[in-house]
This record gives C-alpha cells, structure tokens and sequence, in this order.
C-alpha cells in the first residue's frame, strides 16, 4: 500500500506509471448508511450510493476550476472479491518531491511559486462559485511534483464550505456551545452536514486555514493582509472558533 486516507486506499500497480485508488466502504455500505433515499440505478444495472454520485458530480465540477493542478485519473465501477461494487478510480503516478501540508519559508522556485499562486487563485474561485473545498490539509494531498509543480492527489474528499450563517442556526447563544464543553457531549450531531469529514475532521477550515499559510508562507504574502481578506472571513468568526476548538478536544 502507498497511502491510506478517510475514504481511500492507494496501491501501486504493475505498470509503475499508475496507482489504483480503492475505497475503503463499498456501495452496499454505503447504500445501508444512507438508507433507501440514497439508491439510484444505473444503467449498468447496479446501485449507487447518494455519496458516491455526490462525489463523482463533485469531480466533474471541480475540473473546470482546479483540473489543470489534479493528475489524470479515470474513476470505474467494479465487482470486488466479496461481490460488492466499488467505485474505483485509477490515478496517474506523481513523483513526489516536496509535502506542501508543511511549509515553513518562502517556496525557492519560481515556477513553484506561480503555480502556487495560480492554484490558490483557483481554489478560490472554486470555493466562491460552487461552495467546493478540497481536503487540503491531509498528509500528501497537495505536493509538488518532479518539475516543481504543484498537484492535488486526493480527489476524492470534496467537502461543501459551511457558512457561518448556517452554522451559527445550529446554536442559540454561545452559552449551549459552552454546556457541549462542560458537559463532554460530542458536539457532532449538531453540526450542519458537510461541516466534519467521515472522521470528524473540519475539512472546510482545515482547508482554508492551510490556504491562508500557504499564501503567507509559501509565497512570502503579508500575514495581516491575508487574514484580513473577505476570503478567509469564516476563520474570524467566533462562535465557529468556538466550535473549532470543541472539535480539537480529545474525547472523554
């Protein structure tokens, strides 16, 4: 196995040019965690789950924003050995040069640095016209390639940008998101749909927050200007600072 995340599995093929990406739930699991509303047919005579075609919409959608930054990869249905259909996806090997989850200084090339910026560009506009983030904050999910470029490897954890309107419904006052703290209840359950991962991971903020460092960091911009960008609004608000830190609590 090359690498493992919250939906997929990544193994090397014969032909060392290609990975194959596995899920890690099969359709039926996922059919039976969504319920009967998440069925669809296909022509191809299977089901699919509500958050497989989510997904697969979502990867149509993101390619005329960010597809230019994501290596060529072919998503297919397939039987596997137990007799539950996967959606599969085979994926164009990356030669790995640089983890861009970590960056600490300014990045040294310029070609890194424009593609960087280009990237950053499309993202946000992705974000402000489809509402779309990419998981951006796990472990080799943006890096830079053989010629310095930058590629986003995982295309399978589209994650829809919560407002802070919409988050802020879920809560009458700060004072119900301090009874959560105080009382160890997990403050999951209340939270709007797509705010948390299947992990419980705050994929939207996670993303936005490394974007932020990737501009002031990678590419050596003003911290303040940055933070005071519109953009990274969401990243001031409160009461999701609030629930933000909730989430960072180990559970008791």
């Amino acid at each position: 196995m090359l690498g493992s995340g919250a939906r997929m599995q990544v193994y090397p093929l014969v032909d060392e040019r290609t990975v194959l990406r596995v899920p890690r739930r099969s359709e039926q699991q996922l059919i039976d965690e969504h319920g009967s509303s998440g069925r669809k047919a296909l022509a191809t005579g299977h089901e699919v789950s509500v958050t497989t075609e989510t997904e697969l919409h979502d990867i149509e959608a993101m390619e005329g924003f960010i597809g230019a930054f994501v290596p060529d990869s072919t998503p297919f249905a397939d039987l596997d050995l137990v007799g539950d259909f996967r959606y599969y996806c085979l994926q164009r090997r990356v030669k790995i040069t640089r983890d861009l989850r970590l960056v600490n200084e300014r990045l040294p090339l310029q070609a890194s640095r424009r593609s960087l910026e280009r990237f950053i560009r499309d993202v946000r506009d992705m974000v402000n016209e489809l509402g779309l983030v990419p998981d951006l904050a796990g472990r080799g999910n943006l890096v830079l390639d053989a010629a310095g470029l930058v590629k986003l490897i995982d295309v399978n954890n589209f994650r829809r940008l919560v407002p802070c309107e919409e988050l802020e419904a879920c809560f009458s006052d700060d004072d119900e998101i301090a009874e959560y703290a105080a009382s160890h209840k997990r403050i999951e359950p209340a939270l709007p749909v797509d705010f948390v991962d299947d992990l419980g991971h705050p994929v939207g903020d996670l993303t936005l927050q490394q974007l932020r460092t990737l501009e002031v960091r990678g590419l050596a911009r003003d911290y303040k200007a940055v933070d005071r960008d519109p953009f990274y609004a969401p990243l001031r608000n409160e009461r999701r600072q609030k629930v933000l830190a909730l989430l960072k609590k180990p559970a008791a």
